[in-house]
């Protein structure tokens, strides 16, 4: 999910990719940011780029 978010995919492009909903999508964006104790989708793409994802 990490990965998808540092390409800049939005939620409807992840849900597509992944054949899963987009609703499924959020929850995992979520728990995502909440084991990273991150605030938002940029904080996550920071993220992954500083950790080579």
């Amino acid at each position: 999910m990490l990965r998808h978010l540092a390409h800049g995919l939005c939620n409807a492009e992840i849900a597509r990719k992944l054949w899963i909903e987009e609703g499924t999508v959020k929850m995992h964006v979520n728990r995502v940011l909440a084991k990273l104790g991150l605030r938002t989708r940029v904080h996550a793409v920071i993220y992954a780029h500083r950790h080579g994802l």
